[in-house]
């Protein structure tokens, strides 16, 4: 299971690393990428819906391991930070990632896509991915 546990990872990460990937190519190119809406609001939706998917493929194989991130990361060594993989979890990622997807979707279609769009989608990116470290932080298994 060591598979599933190290893709993990990539679902709170994907998000994150594409939005500020976009966040340094707005500071860099200010007026270009104002103008690139479409491609922006696809690659942080895009993104999202790879995280769902992962998701869904550890909700579907019935996953249900813990990852010490002190084992794997210098950084976290004198913390006890756990990520909880387990079926109330993925199943709480899917419903947010796809809430937010929706999100990001009706704002594309509804918002004025001024100047300020490309910030509102790629702080919607950051926001999810924050969300989604949280979820995977909190056992919720043992609240119910």
């Amino acid at each position: 299971m060591g598979i599933f546990i190290n893709s993990t990872i990539l679902i709170p990460l994907i998000p994150l690393v594409t939005a500020l990937f976009i966040f340094v190519l707005l500071v860099s190119f200010n007026r270009t990428l104002n103008r690139l809406t479409k491609p922006v609001t696809a690659l942080v939706a895009l993104s999202l819906l790879s995280s769902t998917f992962i998701s869904l493929f550890d909700y579907f194989k019935k996953v249900e391991e813990e990852l010490v991130l002190s084992k794997f990361l210098k950084f976290f060594e004198e913390t006890n930070l756990v990520i909880h993989l387990n079926l109330v979890n993925e199943k709480i990622i899917i419903f947010f990632s796809l809430l937010m997807i929706l999100i990001i979707g009706l704002s594309f279609f509804k918002l004025p896509r001024k100047k300020g769009y490309v910030s509102l989608i790629i702080s919607l990116g950051i926001i999810s991915s924050s969300v989604m470290i949280s979820i995977l932080l909190i056992d919720f298994s043992a609240l119910i």
